[in-house]
C-alpha cells in the first residue's frame, strides 16, 4: 500500500472512532455541548498539528471562552437597560474585542488569536441558544470541550495516524 493511502485510510479510522467515542461519552460527563470539540479540533488542525501550539490554542479557546461569558453577563445586566441592548452589545464587543486583540498579539507565546476570537464567538453562540443550563455550569462545559478539542480529537488523533501511517514526526 503506498503511503499516501496509509494515511488517508488511517486518518479515516480514527476519525470514525475518537470523535463519536467523544460524542458518545460527552454527555456521561455531564458535557451537553460535545460538538464544540470538533470545532475546535478543526481549528488547531488548520494550524498544522503543531503540538507546540496546543498550550496557546487551548489558552485562547479558554480566554474566548471567558470572554463570552463576559459579553453574556454584561449584555444581559442592567445596565444594557439603561443604555439599550444594541448599544450595550456594540460597546461590549468592541472593548472586549479591543483587549483581545491587543493581549493576543501582546503575548503571542501565550495566547493563539484566532482561537480567542472563535472561542469567543463559538461561546456566545452556544450561550445564545443554550436554554435551561446557567452560565457558570455551560462556560466550564464549553472548556472542557475546547480542551477536548485541541488535546484529544486534534493532537491525539494527529499523531496515533502519524504512527499508523509511520509517518515520521
Amino acid at each position: 500500500m503506498n503511503q499516501a493511502r496509509k494515511e488517508m485510510l488511517s486518518l479515516a479510522f480514527l476519525v470514525a472512532l475518537l470523535p463519536p467515542l467523544w460524542a458518545v461519552s460527552a454527555p456521561y460527563l455531564h458535557i451537553s455541548v460535545g460538538p464544540i470539540a470538533l470545532i475546535c479540533a478543526g481549528i488547531y488542525g488548520a494550524n498544522g498539528n503543531k503540538f507546540q501550539d496546543a498550550v496557546k490554542i487551548s489558552l485562547g479557546f479558554l480566554a474566548g471562552d471567558i470572554w463570552a461569558l463576559i459579553s453574556a453577563l454584561v449584555t444581559g445586566s442592567a445596565f444594557a437597560g439603561i443604555l439599550g441592548g444594541p448599544l450595550t452589545l456594540f460597546v461590549t464587543l468592541f472593548v472586549l474585542g479591543f483587549i483581545a486583540v491587543v493581549a493576543a498579539l501582546s503575548l503571542p507565546k501565550v495566547f493563539f488569536l484566532p482561537a480567542w476570537l472563535s472561542g469567543w464567538a463559538i461561546g456566545m453562540l452556544t450561550m445564545n441558544l443554550a436554554r435551561g443550563v446557567s452560565l457558570g455550569s455551560l462556560t466550564i462545559q464549553i472548556g472542557a470541550a475546547m480542551l477536548v478539542g485541541v488535546f484529544y480529537v486534534g493532537a491525539l488523533v494527529d499523531r496515533l495516524q502519524k504512527l499508523m501511517a509511520g509517518v515520521k514526526k
